[in-house]
């Protein structure tokens, strides 16, 4: 797989891009018990701090196989969100980037900023020719993230996705970004 990497921390206006450390799970835990903030995610909202901290672990585990760590969303030293890279293909230098964000920074332009970032350090410090996203076709706000960050839709997947808590079938979208569209689009925003 990867060689160990430590992604380098990232600012984009108040806000901070670092790798998630242990502590960071009582601020995951105020994320992930707001069931409004999960709603599109297959887990259920947390009830115990316990779970906040086994599921920071799963993150930090990473480095064992390898992979970067995800990275956590900083706002005034509190964590509001995650996003990360994960499904790594060494053959086709490929990855998929995930993201959950609190719901009280909705709509501010966060996520789009952050995956902006994220997209960057994977095709400049990962070396990735392709980078995947995917999600059900109700999440509309994830979708206009995608969109915004030049993500193209490449495949509807009929319902291939199985949700609990509803106990209903999702189709889901599924988006690439190339490497050289991506630096194309920088060029031409002059970002």
């Amino acid at each position: 797989m990867l060689k160990t990497i430590t992604l380098p921390q990232v600012t984009f206006g108040a806000y901070l891009l670092r790798t998630l450390k242990e502590d960071d799970y009582l601020d995951y835990y105020e994320i992930g018990k707001n069931a409004a903030n999960i709603h599109y995610l297959t887990w259920s909202p947390f009830k115990k701090y316990a779970e906040a901290k086994e599921a920071i672990k799963q993150y930090l585990m990473r480095k064992w196989y390898q992979e970067p760590i995800g990275y956590g969303i900083i706002f005034n030293d509190k964590l509001i969100g995650v996003i990360e890279f994960h499904t790594f293909s060494d053959l086709y230098k490929t990855a998929e980037i995930g993201y959950l964000l609190h719901q009280d920074y909705w709509n501010k332009g966060i996520m789009t900023s952050a995956l902006e970032k994220v997209c960057y350090i994977g095709f400049t410090i990962l070396e990735l020719n392709k980078i995947v996203i995917r999600s059900i076709k109700e999440n509309i706000a994830s979708l206009k993230v995608i969109e915004k960050n030049g993500f193209k839709l490449v495949k509807i997947l009929k319902n291939a996705h199985y949700h609990k808590k509803t106990a209903c079938y999702y189709d889901i979208y599924q988006y690439q970004l190339e490497r050289d569209d991506f630096f194309a689009q920088k060029t031409k925003r002059n970002l």
